[in-house]
């Protein structure tokens, strides 16, 4: 009660009343374990030991105040402390009188402000890229010369200005189109998503979405996972340049190229430059005219080698080589076959002579069988007969017809004919042309 007394004094007199060190802290006891704070700051020092109690410092940039919690309150605020995180806090101060300290026992605990959109972005990044949206084989090539680049950005601003002027001073054949949203803002979200598709159905050849920078909060916008899954869903290739280095959304990540700001991806849009090809060209024409001034330095030596060979130099003195090894080979074959055939031409005479002079006598006594043979058939020729006085008799064929081409029919007997037929009577020395007149059926013997 003294205390208390005494603590109502000190607040309502300027008289300052001399007190003992005891009750110096106890009025301060009591002044602060009465308030009930929510406190914001940096995590400084924490202990995350498996103690009943958990110690860490909140601190700013003046001043640094320690801090209490018990293990069932911190993990029923589902939080990983870390140093560095800021934090916000509720609970009331704790005075130890013996050892002249002072605390703040936390009983409520939370991250605070952009440090918990922080630790949301983080988690929402890590279930994307566990999903494969991030992986580099879903990454679109990006097109060499576009002919047509839509912009989704904001239609207002220096970005378009940006961006359309680094088209223009590198790029300047492409067509732009402009797909006006807002990047910043409750319905910006929702904006960019039909801005990417409305680009992604046109016959753009290459996206650029863009904006400037800002701070963490402007920039949600773009790793909303909305947009995320937009870009994903899109055919046409896409750049990104969203804010300014170090400032990475999670459209950087899904986007098929990255670029640190809008005028970085107007420029890798048209990367090479018209200035590039030119320089690229005159590169090339120069390598191409040294290639082809020695190539044609090369060949006149080769002409040159070949002009100073004998067989150009003085051709007709190599066709006069070859005309007289020509007339050397048709003498030789001359004199060859002259040779060659005089002496067959002899050995020929002499075996005529030989064959002259043994012939007769190597063909006597075939001779002789042929006599014998040639008598003897004589002999019983037909005709031998006909010349004793007798007669051959045929039917006499049809008189249109060449007789020495019909095989005419030898009449052998009396029944053969009748009276009044035609009959040839065959002679020795010629042919009757006859009649039947009369048949007698008595043989002659």
């Amino acid at each position: 009660m003294r205390l208390k007394k005494l603590l109502m004094a000190s607040q309502q007199t300027k008289t300052e009343t001399a007190i003992t060190v005891s009750e110096a802290v106890e009025i301060a006891k009591l002044s602060l374990e009465t308030l009930r704070l929510r406190v914001i700051g940096e995590v400084s020092g924490f202990t995350g030991a498996k103690y009943p109690t958990k110690y860490f410092s909140l601190k700013d940039g003046d001043a640094t105040l320690k801090c209490i919690i018990w293990k069932n309150v911190y993990d029923a605020a589902d939080v990983d402390l870390q140093d560095g995180q800021e934090i916000e806090v509720v609970g009331k101060f704790s005075v130890f009188p013996k050892r002249g300290e002072m605390n703040f026992h936390v009983s409520k605990l939370h991250i605070a402000g952009e440090g918990q959109l922080r630790i949301e972005l983080a988690q929402r990044e890590a279930r994307l890229r566990a999903e494969g949206l991030f992986d580099e084989q879903h990454k679109r090539t990006i097109p060499v010369f576009p002919q047509k680049i839509a912009v989704v950005t904001s239609p207002a601003g220096a970005v378009i200005h940006d961006i359309t002027k680094a088209l223009g001073r590198r790029w300047p054949v492409a067509q732009v189109l402009l797909y006006g949203v807002r990047v910043e803002g409750t319905d910006a979200v929702s904006q960019i998503c039909a801005g990417i598709t409305a680009a992604d159905q046109s016959d753009a050849d290459l996206i650029i979405l863009a904006r400037g920078g800002g701070s963490f909060e402007d920039l949600l916008p773009f790793s909303d996972e909305a947009v995320v899954r937009a870009i994903v869903d899109v055919q046409t290739p896409l750049i990104s340049g969203i804010g300014h280095q170090p400032d990475i959304s999670l459209a950087d990540h899904v986007a098929d190229m990255h670029a640190a700001t809008p005028t970085a991806a107007a420029e890798a849009a048209s990367s090479p430059s018209i200035a590039d090809l030119q320089q690229l060209l005159d590169s090339s024409a120069v390598r191409m005219q040294t290639v082809l001034n020695e190539k044609i330095r090369s060949s006149r030596r080769h002409l040159d080698a070949l002009a100073s060979r004998p067989v150009f130099a003085g051709p007709e003195e190599l066709l006069q080589v070859r005309a007289m090894l020509l007339d050397s080979i048709v003498q030789r074959m001359t004199t060859v076959l002259a040779a060659g055939f005089g002496t067959e031409r002899q050995r020929i005479v002499r075996a005529q002579e030989r064959l002259l002079h043994v012939g007769p006598h190597l063909t006597a006594r075939e001779r002789t069988q042929l006599e014998r043979a040639t008598g003897t058939l004589d002999a019983l020729s037909p005709l031998k007969v006909l010349g004793r006085g007798y007669a051959m008799v045929f039917e006499s064929g049809d008189s249109t017809q060449d007789e020495s081409t019909v095989r005419r029919k030898v009449i052998d007997s009396v029944s053969c004919v009748q009276v009044g037929q035609a009959v040839k009577v065959e002679l020795h020395d010629g042919q009757l042309d006859c009649e039947v007149k009369g048949i007698a059926n008595e043989p002659i013997i």
